[in-house]
């Protein structure tokens, strides 16, 4: 088990065909659809705290940016989850540690920072470059991308019911290891949403996943800080 904060967190969601994003799960996953669509979401955060419980934190050591791409998912025993096209986290050890727990993480160079308010601004790109940073390759959908973005918070909506909580209620993510299907059980606090604007969005990301260029702009959802705790992972019979 693990123990971590999620801040200074935003969704970016883009709709998609759910026949395209079906192509991109393994065996053992279907595409979930909801009014005829399904979505693509990119998120980008802190990740603070991290532990394994009863072991304390390591100072700033456990808090580092994370990225992630992730589509929306169903397993063969019915259970709901996430199924991510990329991560990407800034501490290498940690990279290690999940990536040999079937958690396809990759290194990235990243800062978030905010103005104190209700700005938040996110860069990603790969270690020693200054431009696009590398998807994992077990993902063919996405070669290379990058991220820089400046997200302004607005009013709280409803997270406890309709889309909000269709794209951000996920309470399992998967992962493959020795070629079998695993899923990371989490739990945390019911999310508080803010509608989001973008002040700057530069990315790459949609159009590498095949979404049209010069398509709407993404939902944006800004959320509060949560503590979140992911338990031992389990095999999908």
């Amino acid at each position: 088990m693990t123990a971590q904060r999620w801040e200074s967190l935003t969704f970016l969601h883009w709709p998609v065909d759910p026949a395209v994003v079906q192509r991109w799960l393994p065996p053992g996953l279907t595409v979930q659809v909801l009014d005829g669509a399904t979505w693509v979401g990119v998120v980008p955060f802190v990740m603070a705290d991290v532990r394994v419980p009863p072991l304390p934190a390591l100072g700033a050591w456990s808090t580092f940016p994370e990225l992630n791409v992730r589509v929306y998912v169903q397993d063969r025993e019915g259970a709901e989850g996430v199924w991510f096209l990329g991560l990407w986290a800034t501490r290498r050890a940690f990279v290690a540690a999940t990536r040999a727990a079937g958690v396809p993480y990759h290194p990235v160079v990243a800062a978030v920072t905010g103005d104190g308010s209700d700005v938040v601004r996110y860069r990603f790109r790969a270690p020693g470059r200054r431009g696009p940073f590398p998807v994992p390759h077990e993902h063919p959908a996405l070669h290379s991308g990058y991220l820089d973005a400046v997200v302004r918070a607005h009013e709280v909506v409803d997270a406890s019911s309709g889309l909000a909580s269709w794209l951000t209620a996920r309470w399992n993510g998967y992962g493959s290891r020795a070629g079998s299907l695993w899923r990371f059980p989490v739990e945390h606090e019911p999310w508080a949403l803010r509608r989001g604007s973008l002040d700057v969005l530069d990315t790459d990301l949609p159009r590498r996943l095949g979404l049209p260029d010069g398509g709407a702009p993404p939902l944006v959802h800004v959320a509060a800080p949560v503590h979140a705790r992911f338990a031992v992972p389990r095999p999908v019979r």
